[in-house]
């Protein structure tokens, strides 16, 4: 086993948030693992939710990015994503979730009844994408890399008296480094 005062810290920035909506939807904390290879990103309040009755449809977007700084020495190779949330639906709404991270980007169309025959279900998705980076110029410079980007999307539509609920938790991300 590594001794972890021996082992490279991966540094990270703060998380920038580009766009959110709704405007009540935030980050509500990053924790970092020790070694800096995987970070959790919760979220509070991201969600769109519609019912039939007035509101047809609604959406709930948030796009942001993180940069990482590794030690010289190492090399970023992919960064794996695991989003989590939940999806709600009766009587015939709609919701499509799109998730990204850095160049994958990965989307679904759920409609009510669910095939589990029931009116939620928890998803997790995982996403993976190579790092982004600029090669060394000169012998034994570190290459410079790309920060990461993420990007949530959830639409519902909700016709006659359907309703729906759609919402993104957390997002857990690994960096795979050499």
């Amino acid at each position: 086993m590594t001794d972890l005062a021996q082992t490279p810290i991966i540094e990270w920035e703060e998380f920038s948030q580009l766009a959110v909506m709704p405007a009540e939807a935030k980050i509500a904390s990053v924790v970092k693992s020790p070694d800096g290879r995987s970070l959790s990103i919760l979220f509070e309040g991201f969600e769109a939710r519609c019912d039939g009755s007035g509101k047809k449809s609604a959406a709930a977007v948030l796009m942001g990015s993180i940069e990482a700084h590794l030690p010289a020495k190492t090399d970023w190779t992919a960064t794996r994503a695991d989003f989590r949330g939940q999806v709600a639906l009766k009587d015939g709404a709609r919701a499509t979730v799109e998730l990204g991270l850095a160049r994958a980007v990965q989307g679904e169309t759920m409609v009510a009844p669910l095939p589990s025959d029931s009116n939620s279900v928890e998803f997790v998705r995982t996403l993976y994408s190579a790092a982004e980076y600029i090669p060394a110029k000169v012998d034994g410079d570190v290459p410079a890399y790309a920060p990461l980007t993420l990007s949530v999307q959830l639409t519902l539509s909700c016709p006659g008296n359907s309703s729906a609920l759609a919402a993104v938790d957390s997002v857990d991300l690994e960096l795979w480094v050499r």
